[in-house]
């Protein structure tokens, strides 16, 4: 039988993920994924094809949403569709630092799987990110979908369908799904062979998330800190959730709600930015302080520039590093090392 002609499914703990040749407007998904630029045109392939079978609803909703930046996600309406949400994620856009296309498809897949655990919604339908008008090579679409999609499914505390669906309504022979075949075949067969208590425990608190407040101005640090946490995040020993410039509201509040129940501790970049923002002084710090207080989460700071920080309850808490010296002060090797011990306390906190 053509591959093409049949739905393929794969196993993550309760939750599936499959993948069909069809069009994604016919999914049956609470969530249907639109892979857009920053402005959110929905002027190709899926996307425009998601705008048509919608409505002008849709193009209402998109307007108050511009502009998204590079690997995040915007949350509309699904207007005439079965859908009860369009999930805009940006693939094609500018960016402040040098994003690669696996990390913005990972950014991208990530944050819409974050969605729908705060949305509790327990469908999502994919195309392929990134493949079409921003020109990601098929197998870096693959590989990186299938890294987080897989990982995101072995760990929802309910079950969850994801499909990807591969038909590009404008080049319909274009997809050849063995790429991605064999990308979910192979992480299904990790999940299996798995020793049953690796399964059948809690695996979203075993995961030992690390939540980072950060201001976005303070972008450079965060990625600092992403890369230098990136063996310990191959290995599995820990994971990190931030925020992605989400506006604050409903869907805000849900989403760290939901990230801090699976938080083991909490990093705060701290810098005169990071205490100037509203947002964050409003929304991040009285939850994450609540739930230090309680003995739900540790709490570690990293001292990015001189700020006020003594005039704040940040003080009470460990730093993860020597404070007499403030890591923008810092180059080179001096750097890097004091990098590697912000990431051992990380690890340390995690690992209680």
């Amino acid at each position: 039988m053509n591959p093409l002609n049949r739905r393929r499914p794969y196993s993550f703990k309760d939750s599936t993920l499959f993948l069909e040749f069809a069009d994604i407007t016919a999914s049956e998904a609470q969530v249907l994924v639109s892979s857009d630029d920053s402005y959110l045109t929905m002027g190709g392939g899926v996307s425009a094809a998601i705008r048509r079978a919608g409505g002008n609803a849709i193009a209402l909703d998109v307007a108050k949403k511009i502009p998204v930046a590079l690997g995040d996600v915007a949350v509309t309406t699904a207007g005439a569709l079965r859908a009860h949400y369009v999930f805009h994620a940006v693939t094609l856009g500018q960016s402040k630092e040098k994003i690669g296309p696996r990390q913005v498809i990972e950014m991208a897949t990530r944050r819409c799987m974050q969605l729908v655990s705060a949305l509790r919604v327990n469908s999502i339908a994919f195309p392929a990110l990134g493949a079409g008008f921003a020109g990601f090579t098929y197998e870096d679409v693959a590989v990186s979908m299938a890294d987080v999609i897989a990982d995101e499914l072995s760990r929802c505390e309910s079950p969850v369908e994801a499909g990807i669906y591969l038909f590009d309504p404008l080049r319909p022979n274009r997809f050849d799904p063995i790429t991605f075949a064999e990308e979910f075949a192979r992480r299904e067969t990790a999940w299996q062979a798995l020793p049953d208590p690796v399964k059948s425990e809690d695996t979203r608190s075993s995961a030992k998330d690390v939540f980072i407040s950060y201001s976005h101005q303070d972008k450079k640090w965060l990625k600092r800190l992403q890369d230098m946490l990136k063996p310990l995040l191959r290995k599995g020993s820990l994971s990190i959730w931030d925020d992605t410039q989400i506006k604050a509201g409903a869907i805000w509040r849900a989403e760290i709600k939901d990230a801090l129940k699976s938080a083991k501790a909490a990093v705060l970049l701290v810098s005169s930015d990071f205490l100037a923002s509203d947002f964050i002084a409003e929304n991040e710090l009285p939850q994450l302080l609540a739930a230090a207080e309680s003995n739900d989460l540790k709490i570690l700071w990293v001292y990015i520039s001189p700020c006020l920080y003594e005039e704040t309850k940040i003080k009470d808490y460990q730093a993860a590093h020597n404070i007499s010296k403030p890591l923008a002060g810092l180059r080179g090797t001096k750097l890097d090392d004091a990098l590697v011990k912000v990431c051992q306390k990380v690890k340390a906190a995690v690992s209680v």
